[in-house]
Order: structure tokens, then C-alpha cells, then sequence
């Protein structure tokens, strides 16, 4: 018994156009597989990470429980959002640090700070 294919209502030509046009996008759009040598440097550098943290131990803060170090990646190798963050933190540092000094000039001698508030 043998099983012929169908004929095919759309010419040779036409098809091989179809699959050359739809496949640009699609490949575009795919997701890329990182290389073998960028998935053993994620490996490596995570596990110096570890090891790192492993070293260090257990950390005690002043006045605070024991906590665990955890693996932190060193700045250059930190997401954007990291850095983001640490600017913000630093940020909000400096106007802390100043809004204390506001307070403690007032406190020392309210008379003369407030005098150039009024007038």
C-alpha cells in the first residue's frame, strides 16, 4: 500500500518565500541561549560569590541578632538597579545629615536661626 502525498495548491517558490519572510521576525524575536562560555563564567562567578560569603560567615551587628552574609556580586557586576539604589540610599543620606544639622543649629540658638526666616 502506498500513500501518495497530496499535490499542493501553493507552487514551490511561493512557499520557500513564505517560511524565508516569516522566519526573519520570529528569529528576531527569539530568545538567545547564552554561550557555553558565558554560562561557565555565571557559574564561576557565582560560586566565588558563595565562597566569598561562606568566608565571611556570620556576621553580628552592633546590638542585632546574627545574620547570614548573603553573595552580592561586586559593584561593577551589580545590576543597574543595584547602583540605583545605592544612589538613592546615599541620596537620602545626605538630606538626613542635613535636616539634622537644621535641627541642631535651631536648637542651639533658635533666636538667630528663625531671624532670617521672619526677616
Amino acid at each position: 500500500m502506498s500513500a501518495e502525498l497530496p499535490e499542493s495548491s501553493i507552487p514551490d517558490e511561493a512557499w520557500e518565500e513564505f517560511q524565508r519572510e516569516s522566519e526573519g521576525p520570529a528569529r528576531l524575536a527569539a530568545p538567545k541561549e547564552p554561550s557555553a562560555r558565558a554560562r561557565m563564567v555565571t557559574e564561576r562567578l557565582r560560586r566565588e560569590d558563595e565562597e566569598a560569603a561562606r568566608r565571611h560567615g556570620k556576621v553580628r551587628g552592633w546590638g542585632r541578632r546574627r545574620t547570614q552574609v548573603r553573595a552580592e556580586p561586586d559593584a561593577w557586576r551589580a545590576w543597574p538597579s543595584r547602583q540605583r539604589q545605592a544612589r538613592r540610599r546615599r541620596v537620602w543620606g545626605v538630606f538626613w545629615v542635613l535636616v539634622v544639622v537644621g535641627v541642631v543649629l535651631v536648637v542651639m540658638n533658635p533666636a538667630k536661626s528663625l531671624s532670617w526666616l521672619v526677616g
